[in-house]
């Protein structure tokens, strides 16, 4: 399931689509940039600082690229802006939402696989956005 976010460092904002996956999880909220997306933004890529990251049964190395504000956008409605700290692992060409940042977003997941949420609070379901990938 995915959904329309506005993502902005700086002075720069790019809107884009996001996988939101709650099974990346986070101690705080978290995006996962990929680097195409991460140069557009002006984020500094020199002297990046690795963390190792278990997924699926085995570890990745993420490069912490600093702060973001995200937001979640529809036709009829937008997300508070939230503060989160923004990573890439080098292959992947997606933005990611760990659930920390999802719940902070307000994203309330009702059908994962049939690609249906809502913002907490919502009566009604909202589809599932194209993906968007960021190639280099």
């Amino acid at each position: 399931m995915r959904v329309r976010v506005a993502i902005r460092h700086g002075s720069s904002t790019v809107t884009t689509t996001a996988l939101v996956n709650s099974g990346y999880e986070s101690e705080e909220a978290e995006v996962h940039i990929p680097l195409a997306l991460a140069r557009r933004l002006g984020l500094s890529l020199e002297r990046l600082r690795a963390e190792r990251y278990r997924a699926v049964g085995h570890e990745v190395s993420a490069y912490v690229l600093g702060r973001v504000e995200v937001r979640v956008i529809t036709e009829d409605r937008q997300s508070e802006w939230v503060r989160a700290r923004a990573v890439s692992v080098p292959g992947e060409m997606e933005v990611l939402l760990g659930d920390a940042i999802i719940e902070e977003l307000g994203i309330e997941i009702v059908k994962p696989r049939s690609g249906l949420w809502r913002f907490a609070g919502e009566e009604g379901v909202r589809g599932s956005e194209e993906p968007e990938y960021w190639v280099e």
